[in-house]
């Protein structure tokens, strides 16, 4: 016959497990954002899309995860005597040995990956952004450019009139 200890146990080890996929996503993410971040230091964009879309299953999957995750916290909190809005911190601290240790590791692995992440995301988003600024300015030199230089010269070196020449077709 089981008693509450084991349903406890068994309630906080399902929790665990599902703290633990949601770091293995953490981290899976980590790398892929390391990889998109080499891509656009190196300007590989040929592999950007795919890249992109690597970390869009990725945070899909982390979805599910935590979907699943505020699933397995319910237990947890009714056997606890918590609310199950609890953060994890709470139900550590009320948790019995060995899993007040254990959920407390992972609040503080998850707190970590999650900083580290914010970084990366960032540091990827401003280099995004001055790569397209860097685009976009290069392009309106070359329009600007053509546009300055509409007036074109005959064989005898005197000026003709003529249509501006640009990069690309002006007209929609």
């Amino acid at each position: 016959m089981t008693g509450p200890s084991d349903a406890a146990s068994g309630a906080l080890s399902n929790l665990s497990a599902g703290l633990w996929r949601i770091q293995e996503l953490l981290e899976l993410l980590t790398y892929r954002l390391e990889v998109q971040h080499v891509l656009i230091e190196t300007g590989r964009t040929r592999w950007m899309g795919r890249s992109t879309r690597e970390i869009e299953i990725v945070i899909g999957e982390m979805r599910e995860a935590e979907l699943m995750r505020a699933v397995d916290v319910g237990p947890v909190c009714e056997l606890l005597g918590l609310a199950e809005d609890t953060p994890l911190s709470e139900i550590a601290a009320a948790a019995p040995p060995p899993w007040d240790d254990v959920l407390e590791e992972h609040r503080d692995a998850l707190t970590k990956a999650t900083q580290e992440l914010s970084l990366l995301s960032r540091s990827n988003s401003a280099m995004l952004e001055a790569s397209y600024r860097a685009v976009q300015e290069t392009l309106d030199r070359f329009n600007h450019a053509s546009q300055a230089s509409s007036t074109t010269y005959t064989a005898s070196g005197a000026r003709a009139g003529g249509a501006g020449r640009h990069l690309f077709d002006q007209k929609s």
